[in-house]
């Protein structure tokens, strides 16, 4: 259930190897470049390819993919198909009606400023009612609402954190530095393949972690590489297993439920003259918490491992480490295995315990972690951290601005609403939900900008404005995006994918809410969520067709539905991520006095959605611009050339399909939890994802 078809595929004799079947010939097309790639690259090490030996060992194709042509898909791997890209529609951003809405928005939303700011006025009655839940402020010589724990807890220990990261970082390049001195650490052939143990980039990371883990947990640390280390010796054990996964899940789950039921754990529990160890647990006493995302790494780590594993039954173990020396982009790095080496205890101690993701993510796969440590990225610049950097100061500060201003939490933790209007109770719950997203962006924007200046390349868990999505599944996609990226890769696709959709949908939005807290309200939540996917997968499925999407009406239909969507999210994430006032705002806002405001709010967000179908479509032209001037000097020296740097072009290109759980364009053959089939971004012009080999073309030009 777990493990594709490929599994499947058996050694062949090598002694007697039979002539190529169409199947097999295209494997060993798309095998043969990336292995001539990495043993001209290998060439100074011991562990050079025989190109003969390779060949002669070629496993014969799976069943399935005999007779057809079709490449080669390893466990752990996905393919992905190609979507031709239409048209873009021309820019209505000059319209007279865009004009209109250009004059709405001057008039909507400093008005909504404005109300928000005198509904938390000094002036207003209630204040006087929840004024001891505020802070000292050092703006405007107003108050500041930090009722927030989470926030209030990264808030004062930001120092010290921005502290022990500096610290982490300077010492770690000063190690690099003298590690490699005299070599290019940049260089992939400098490294050994063969390298066992801990790879050189990790050896002080390890230290660190080891030192950093037990200055948050103390003592607890007995429990953190006890469960870790239980994890490691069950996936060395069953790895390779056809229902491994299953064991790998159950003990990671059983362990989850226990660390939620015992607190942590305490010493006393196990011998009463234990019991002083309790008193020396860390800064951090209730590591628990946190340790959810050290679970997503560990089952990372497990899958990984297991998925190598089951690629030796198709490809030799030199082949599949011939194939990890060529991971140069993201998708390359997630789906290549590492070196056999690679999986051990001290690499999976330093992956775990990677002090700037440790805490908070990014969540970064085990093979993805490991390819950086080998081969540092190049798209990381002191530039490119020193923006990001600036970024985050500034979504500092806004947060800053925002919490003198607008007492949201605290008065959605009052929870008196009779004084307040349908009006300002519902910008009060928007600004509830935008405080959120604006929270978890700047925890994990913290921790990705230390990883970068460490140069290791994350996700951006946030990669849009919580108020520039307008699909429940793009929101998804792009909220926590690398733990979508992981639910993908380790839950979705195992258990099917869009074959599977309808029933996965509810397991994976399960699995979060469990993963978040066990609580009833969450699991509500979750459930409520994934019902929502079900119409809005349908009404895009059905109002996709050319009879709909070609009438010039098409994209204020699609805002009509869009606006109930974005009010169903909302609601949603109140009832998943508010108190128990929510439901005193819900019966407020949706009362017979609030159906004015409803039908005026309604008609507003109408006017939003087609600036966004518009933004969607803009970017889009951007994509379809540059794919088209990459791939125009292309197709002119293919139709000069002849046939055979077409073929060249497309066994390259093929090669690279060999797919990613993990790949943001969500067309693969199995598909992606955040997408549809259809792909739509935007009304306008219904047009499909960039191509790989566009992308590619793309990112070579520049």
């Amino acid at each position: 259930m777990f493990d594709s078809s490929a599994e499947r595929a058996v050694s062949s004799d090598n002694s007697n190897t039979p002539p190529p079947v169409p199947g097999e010939l295209s494997q060993t097309l798309l095998l043969r470049p990336l292995y001539q790639q990495a043993t001209q690259q290998n060439s100074s090490d011991s562990t050079t390819l025989d190109m003969t030996a390779l060949q002669q060992r070629r496993p014969p194709p799976p069943p399935e993919a005999a007779g057809r042509g079709k490449p080669l898909l390893l466990p752990g791997t996905t393919s992905t198909s190609r979507r031709r890209m239409r048209t873009p529609s021309p820019s209505l951003l000059g319209t007279l009606e865009f004009k209109i809405y250009y004059l709405a928005y001057l008039i909507v939303v400093p008005n909504m400023i404005y109300t928000m700011y005198r509904a938390s006025s000094p002036l207003r009655e209630e204040y006087k009612e929840y004024e001891k839940k505020l802070s000292s402020g050092w703006m405007l010589g107003r108050m500041m609402d930090l009722t927030d724990g989470q926030w209030s807890t990264f808030r004062a220990n930001l120092p010290a954190f921005t502290g022990a990261m500096l610290a982490y970082v300077v010492l770690n390049r000063i190690f690099k530095a003298f590690s490699t001195r005299g070599n290019d650490s940049r260089r992939p052939q400098n490294l050994k393949v063969t390298q066992r143990m801990v790879l050189p980039a990790l050896w002080f990371p390890c230290l660190f972690a080891t030192c950093f883990v037990i200055v948050l947990s103390g003592t607890s640390t007995v429990f953190i590489l006890g469960l870790t280390f239980g994890n490691y010796a069950l996936a060395k054990a069953v790895g390779r297993k056809r229902w491994a996964p299953l064991v790998f899940w159950a003990y990671n789950m059983a362990m989850l439920f226990a660390n939620e039921n015992y607190r942590g754990y305490e010493f006393r529990r196990i011998a009463e003259s234990l019991a002083w160890l309790d008193e020396w647990r860390g800064i951090l006493r209730r590591w628990d918490v946190t340790f959810n995302l050290t679970m997503l790494r560990m089952m990372s780590f497990s899958m990984d491992y297991h998925w190598r594993l089951c690629q030796e039954r198709a490809l030799t173990p030199q082949q599949i480490d011939a194939l990890s020396a060529n991971r140069r982009s993201e998708k390359d790095r997630i789906e290549h295995s590492c070196v056999a080496a690679d999986y051990s205890f001290a690499n999976y101690w330093a992956y775990l315990m990677y002090p700037p993701l440790y805490l908070t993510g990014p969540i970064i796969t085990f093979n993805n972690f490991i390819a950086q440590m080998r081969y540092p990225p190049q798209g990381i610049s002191r530039k490119t951290t020193a923006i990001y950097g600036a970024r985050l100061v500034a979504s500092l500060l806004l947060m800053e601005l925002i919490l003198h201003t607008v007492y949201c939490v605290a008065i959605s933790k009052w929870g008196h609403w009779d004084t307040f209007s349908a009006y300002e109770i519902s910008l009060f719950g928007y600004m509830r939900l935008s405080f959120i997203w604006l929270k978890l962006l700047i925890i994990w924007r913290f921790a990705r900008f230390w990883a970068m200046a460490d140069g290791l390349e994350t996700v951006e868990n946030m990669r849009r404005c919580m108020s520039n999505n307008y699909s429940l599944q793009q929101f998804w996609r792009d909220w926590h995006c690398s733990y979508n990226k992981w639910l993908v890769r380790y839950v979705y696709i195992p258990l099917g994918g869009r074959q599977t959709s309808t029933w996965n949908t509810f397991v994976v939005f399960t699995f979060v809410a469990l993963w978040h807290d066990l609580s009833m309200r969450l699991l509500q939540w979750a459930w409520l969520i994934a019902l929502l996917f079900l119409p809005e997968a349908m009404a895009t499925w059905f109002f996709s067709r050319p009879q709909w999407s070609s009438k010039p009406y098409f994209r204020f239909l699609c805002s009509l539905g869009g606006a109930v969507n974005i009010i169903a999210m909302m609601v949603a994430n109140l009832v998943g991520f508010g108190d128990d006032s929510v439901a005193g705002m819900m019966d407020k806002i949706f009362s017979r006095k609030g159906a004015v405001f409803l039908a005026v709010t309604y008609l507003l967000l109408n006017v939003h959605l087609q600036v966004m179908f518009e933004l969607r479509a803009h970017e889009y032209r951007k994509e379809y611009n540059a794919a088209s001037n990459a791939e125009a000097p292309g197709t002119n020296a293919g139709q000069s050339g002849g046939n055979s740097d077409e073929n060249t072009t497309t066994v390259q290109w093929q090669m690279s399909e060999l797919g990613s759980a993990a790949d943001n364009s969500g067309t693969g053959s199995r598909g992606n939890l955040s997408t549809t089939d259809s792909g739509v971004s935007s009304p306008h012009h219904h047009a499909e994802s960039l191509t790989k080999r566009q992308r590619s073309a793309h990112e070579a030009k520049n």
